[in-house]
């Protein structure tokens, strides 16, 4: 692993709790994603007027909107990591479910499954290690 993929998934890792996959593979096959890691990173990662807890919300409610479940898990893991309590994430997904409808909400479902289990390693696009 270079040093760069090390950097970045290192960085994920401490703030997140995990890694998603997609850093791995992408740092593995552009050291310069780092670069644009740490530029996004302070619009999410830093506490600002938003806590970055509700910013990793807004993130999941937007992966939803896109139907891509690897977002809504990833951003949900993120969310939770950070303090968010299992009754404000499902309230997100309640108005994910609103402005969103069935297939939005079927986006949630992996996500769902982990916050009911408690079971945050499963899904597979996050590592811990």
């Amino acid at each position: 692993m270079s040093k760069e993929t090390k950097e970045l998934t290192g960085t994920f890792r401490k703030k997140m709790g995990f890694a998603p996959e997609i850093m791995h593979v992408a740092a593995q096959m552009d050291p310069k994603m780092v670069e644009f890691y740490n530029f996004c990173d302070s619009a999410v990662q830093n506490d600002g007027a938003l806590s970055s807890k509700v910013k990793m919300l807004i993130i999941m409610a937007m992966g939803a909107q896109r139907h891509c479940k690897e977002c809504v898990v990833s951003a949900m893991r993120g969310a939770y990591n950070k303090g968010a309590s299992e009754q404000e994430i499902l309230e997100a997904i309640r108005v994910v479910a609103v402005a969103g409808g069935a297939p939005a909400i079927t986006a949630c479902k992996d996500a769902l499954t982990m916050l009911r289990d408690k079971d945050f390693d499963k899904a597979g696009c996050g590592r811990k290690g």
